[in-house]
């Protein structure tokens, strides 16, 4: 698998590839940026290659099929290849759950949702025209983006795919100042990932290695906290790489996380963790179900399967529906009754549970056993009973070896904090800065094995 973490991926495929895309003559770079996907994709996982080629066909067949139908058979054309596309998903997670690991093709969870969105928008007449086959294929698989995301809609890629394929040229001033940019999104999510998420990855294996049952309750909580952060810097290192490599070709910033641990609540905190993934669960299944604009029970059911859809979107294992659920019941609790609280009393309870409640969902979210999982919230809240703390000074040792850099996780969590680097980014003394950290990053890639990106088994 190659990730963008991977030093062949840094310094081979992606100059290469970067070189071959601006000396194709403009009108066919759409055609190869659709077989460097290709080719990155089937290098990752050769063996599910073949199910992301026919998705890909099927797909584009039936949204041309789609267009060129009205009425009753245009619906049941739409409703069909929903339901293939859908059950494909199923289908795969459920072999990949229980049958074998390497038959659930990877970012199979991201490219299906694009392929539901671009039918739905074709269905709804939201496309201004009618799509090529290598557009569509291209933004199917597009590397950036094929193996964990973001969502892009095909509109947004559709209104930039003249950027790329010549109908506005770009002078040779934009396509490096675009290069540039991208590369500097890239560098800090390559650290995010490399320095921060994975070293604190260490620590959970850590964690697990002693048993859950064993460890002291505030090396419980501090794991807690790593876990979370690790999740968070290992994801949104992966989207600043993915989107910083998308502005390298030509195309705008995705935001994928705005600084969720700066909401306000666990409703705001979703609305900014994994931005596109949030707004597809939004436009393709809360809305169409009614939204918010029905009654309050009929609310609270369209919440519940948004959840329950959410947490087997991600997995299979009872941990994940639990995951959903219990978001589900607070963000019910939020809508009903926090958000009808004073003003002072709301934004402490939205604080409470963002800061300390969204911790602990990711623990449900970490650990698939469930005899783990109990064992791991009794050491959380010992009052329950659970074992005894092999070295109750544990967290002590742990902290001294990776204090620094949950500080530096924390920090980062600041909203202030990075919108000071996207507004000084282009400084001299930050463009040093970055070519400092990369190379750290690099050095550090070099004495590692590596880590996968964790969203890839999603």
């Amino acid at each position: 698998m190659i990730s963008f973490s991977d030093l062949t991926f840094i310094f081979r495929f992606l100059p290469v590839f970067l070189i071959v895309f601006y000396v194709t003559p403009i009108k066919y770079r759409t055609w190869t940026l659709l077989l460097g996907s290709l080719i990155f994709y089937a290098v990752g996982d050769i063996k599910m290659f073949p199910a992301l080629l026919g998705a890909v066909v099927v797909n584009y067949l039936f949204a041309k099929a789609v267009r060129g139908e009205e009425g009753k058979k245009k619906k049941a054309l739409f409703a069909f290849i929903v339901v293939i596309d859908a059950l494909m998903l199923v289908e795969f997670k459920l072999l990949g759950q229980f049958v074998d690991n390497s038959l659930m093709p990877i970012g199979i969870s991201f490219y299906t949702f694009k392929m539901i969105s671009f039918q739905a928008d074709t269905y709804n007449g939201k496309l201004d025209s009618k799509p090529l086959f290598k557009d569509v294929a291209a933004y199917f698989c597009m590397f950036p983006q094929v193996v964990s995301g973001p969502i892009m809609r095909f509109t947004d890629y559709s209104d930039n795919i003249e950027l790329i394929s010549g109908a506005t040229k770009s002078s040779k001033e934009e396509v490096f100042a675009n290069i540039e940019d991208g590369l500097r999104y890239f560098v800090v999510g390559l650290a995010m990932k490399v320095i921060i998420a994975d070293h604190l990855a260490m620590l959970w294996k850590e964690i697990a290695t002693i048993g859950y049952e064993s460890i002291s309750t505030p090396f419980a909580w501090i794991g807690a906290v790593a876990y979370s952060l690790e999740l968070f810097y290992d994801f949104w290192g992966y989207s600043l790489m993915s989107s910083g490599i998308a502005v390298m070709l030509g195309f705008p910033f995705i935001v994928n996380f705005d600084h969720p641990y700066g909401a306000a609540s666990v409703s705001e905190f979703y609305r900014r963790w994994h931005a596109t993934l949030g707004s597809w669960f939004r436009d393709y299944i809360y809305i169409p179900l009614g939204g918010s604009r029905v009654g309050a029970i009929r609310i609270i059911f369209n919440l519940l399967v948004v959840w329950l859809v959410t947490g087997f979107w991600h997995g299979v294992t009872l941990n994940f529906i639990l995951w959903g659920l219990i978001l589900f019941v607070i963000i019910v609790c939020e809508r009903f009754i926090v958000f009808k609280l004073p003003g002072v009393l709301k934004n402490i309870f939205g604080r409470f549970n963002v800061l300390v409640l969204i911790p602990l969902t990711w623990v449900i979210f970490a650990i698939s056993d469930v005899e783990g999982l109990i064992n791991y919230f009794k050491r959380l809240f010992p009052f329950f009973g659970a074992g005894v703390a092999v070295n109750s000074n544990d967290y002590i040792k742990n902290l001294g070896i990776y204090g620094g850099l949950l500080v530096a996780g924390l920090v980062l969590l600041v909203p202030h904090v990075f919108k000071f680097f996207e507004k000084h980014r282009k400084n001299f003394v930050f463009t040093i800065f970055l070519f400092v950290l990369f190379w750290f990053s690099v050095y550090s890639l070099s004495n590692s094995a590596g880590n996968p990106f964790m969203y890839f088994k999603f």
